[in-house]
């Protein structure tokens, strides 16, 4: 295969990587972390309709507030989806669209990162696992979520790094440090990054590698602009009283000290977020790296496994937050799928890559069983759309809305109406009267809901106004 055969074999997984993603970007977040992809699209929402500025997001879930500033991690996709509205105009279709784009960056990092390092066959192999090769992944990179941005920064790192070690030029340390400090502000315990960083420079230097000024210079970058900007988030939730929570996903011992863990990090590992074929392919390509100590994949396979452990709760509750493993799982996979390969295919070049065709192929179809299969992510209720639909035309765009016992932001970016998330413990009776008295006009209410005193209120106060299988909808009396 000459090395335009190679380029051409790329241009299509890449594209039809792409097509893959992006054939959903019309799908309502009514999916799989619908929520989570709700509240990332209306804090972009509101970067384009009230406040255009990185440093002030804001959420609708603010009650009657005219402001409603979150503390979170820094919404650098959220803001660039903002950035691509202006022209058009707000679509949620715009940061599906602009997940799927950044896949295509990071599927020709993976390619350069993986070709410097192994060659050319291998540096195929990876595009194509990170494209076709790991099932929640291909779920993630169309989602209107920030980890599409946190996995080509990542890679960006690994590149950067790699190319400065080879040719020193300042360009790509400028690169590395912009990139693993945007890291740091977004998630922080994406900085995760670091160990396969270091790795590539233990290969280079040796031990001198803990005195090079550039690792130091990182590490010191990184944490200042962390601390910056979380410092100013939580002015900014203490201003508002409106946080997403950034310290309480850490390390839980009821989870890391139960038998289960280790258990349920394999299944979780082995079914959804590496797929059977590539978390095999995987673990060879790790054995490998031991023999061959290849200290990045290696040490970036140990600090995932110290970041299971420090973000325990966040990991045992949100399969996306596996997904840090990807960067040096495409490098570890490729070298263990090639190695496979040969070694199965035989003694020619010609049977060898049809080996190595057909186990790529494989982890494919993997992926594609898993995508849709029972419980798939993609899949969207009927019911919630058209509950959406008739309660927005049923209601003024200006009015407020209350979800009583649900905390259901995907349902409130559909309406595309502010209000409040009350848990169902907390919706009492005078909850309830009290968000009325400050403003708002509907109320919405799982169909089954046992709060007998609050139903009451309700059928006293409000007049029903939609009722579902699933959902009913009041509004409240003057």
């Amino acid at each position: 295969m000459t090395s335009c055969d190679r380029r051409l074999v790329l241009v299509f997984v890449i594209l039809f990587g792409f097509f893959a993603r992006a054939a959903t970007y019309k799908a309502p977040f009514f999916d799989h972390h619908g929520w989570r992809q709700s509240d990332t699209a209306s804090i972009a929402r509101n970067f384009h309709r009230e406040r255009f500025n990185l440093f002030y997001p804001q959420i609708d879930q603010r009650g009657a507030r005219d402001e409603g500033y979150v503390e979170t991690g820094l919404e650098l996709f959220a803001f660039l989806v903002a950035a691509f509205s202006l022209p058009f105009g707000f679509h949620h279709e715009t940061g599906r669209v602009l997940s799927a784009l950044l896949f295509v960056g990071s599927g020709v990092l993976t390619w350069s990162f993986v070709r410097r390092r192994y060659g050319e066959r291998h540096g195929l192999a990876a595009a194509f696992l990170h494209a076709f090769g790991f099932p929640l992944l291909l779920y993630i990179e169309r989602a209107f979520m920030n980890e599409a941005l946190l996995i080509f920064l990542s890679l960006a790192c690994l590149t950067s790094s790699q190319r400065y070690l080879d040719a020193g030029r300042r360009r790509d340390l400028a690169c590395l440090l912009t990139a693993s400090t945007v890291i740091g502000a977004i998630k922080l315990p994406y900085l995760i990054v670091w160990f396969p960083v270091v790795g590539l420079y233990l290969e280079r230097h040796g031990r001198r590698a803990a005195w090079r000024p550039d690792l130091w210079a990182m590490a010191a970058l990184n944490l200042t602009g962390a601390a910056a900007w979380y410092l100013h988030a939580r002015r900014l939730g203490a201003r508002t009283g409106l946080s997403f929570g950034l310290a309480d996903k850490l390390f839980d011992p009821a989870i890391v000290f139960t038998p289960a863990f280790p258990v349920w990090v394999f299944d979780r590992m082995f079914v959804d977020v590496l797929g059977p074929v590539s978390f095999l392919a995987a673990a060879l390509g790790f054995s490998l790296c031991l023999q061959a100590r290849r200290w990045c994949e290696l040490l970036g396979l140990t600090g995932f496994g110290l970041y299971l452990v420090i973000v325990a709760w966040g990991n045992f509750h949100h399969d996306y937050y596996q997904l840090a493993i990807v960067p040096v799982a495409s490098s570890a996979g490729a070298a263990g799928v090639v190695w496979l390969g040969d070694r199965l295919g035989g003694a020619t070049a010609s049977r060898q890559n049809t080996m190595l065709a057909a186990l790529l192929a494989l982890a494919a179809t993997s992926t594609f069983v898993r995508s849709v299969g029972a419980h798939s992510w993609y899949e969207v209720r009927p019911e919630s759309v058209e509950t959406c639909r008739l309660a927005r035309e049923l209601s003024a765009p200006g009015e407020l809305v209350v979800f009583i016992g649900e905390d259901n932001p995907q349902m409130m970016f559909c309406l595309d109406r502010r209000g409040w998330l009350i848990s169902a413990e907390d919706a009492t009776p005078a909850r309830i009267e009290a968000v009325w008295n400050e403003g708002a006009r509907l109320a919405v209410v799982p169909a089954v809901f046992e709060g007998e005193e609050t139903r009451r209120l309700l059928a006293e106060r409000a007049e029903l106004l939609l009722e579902q299988p699933s959902t009913v909808v009041y509004r409240f009396l003057p």
